[in-house]
């Protein structure tokens, strides 16, 4: 196992992981037409900067099993899926621990993230508080009911 900063050519499988993941994990608690929306195909235009600026990725036998990213602008925790086949591994507490301990080294004091409802309970094994109930707003155009967590970083 290999936890390492990702790069723009890293953008395509980043996006074809983030999207089998939703599918996978959200197909209990978002419509079938939600999904179909949030998961398009083709990955967008800017994404590749997206990527470049604060991903990291977990591989495994050279093969990207989970990514995350650190927002430092907005000390978010942003984007943290793991391949479905790779779900229930711990990969993802793995990877969340290092993007905190990467803010930490960066003196961030606090992260907040946006859950998707099916992640809520992960995130509060892994330390967070829910703040509020919300609503997301997809760059895809959709709206999708969401919880703001938080975690006060050591």
């Amino acid at each position: 196992m290999n936890i390492r900063k990702l790069q723009r050519l890293d953008a395509d499988e980043v996006w074809e992981l983030r999207n089998a993941a939703i599918l996978q994990g959200c197909a209990k608690v978002y419509d079938a037409k939600t999904l179909q929306i949030w998961t398009p195909y083709e990955t967008p235009a800017g994404f590749a900067e997206l990527v470049a600026r604060g991903f990291y990725g977990i591989e495994i036998d050279a093969e990207l099993v989970a990514v995350g990213m650190l927002d430092e602008d907005s000390n978010k925790i942003e984007g943290l899926f793991v391949l479905p086949s790779f779900m229930g591994q711990g990969l993802g507490q793995q990877l969340l621990t290092h993007l905190e301990q990467l803010a930490q080294s960066r003196r961030i004091k606090s992260l907040t993230l946006d859950a998707s409802l099916n992640a809520v309970n992960f995130y509060q094994r892994c330390g967070y508080r829910i703040v509020r109930h919300e609503t997301y707003h997809s760059p895809a155009g959709i709206s999708l009911p969401s919880v703001l967590m938080e975690k006060s970083l050591k």
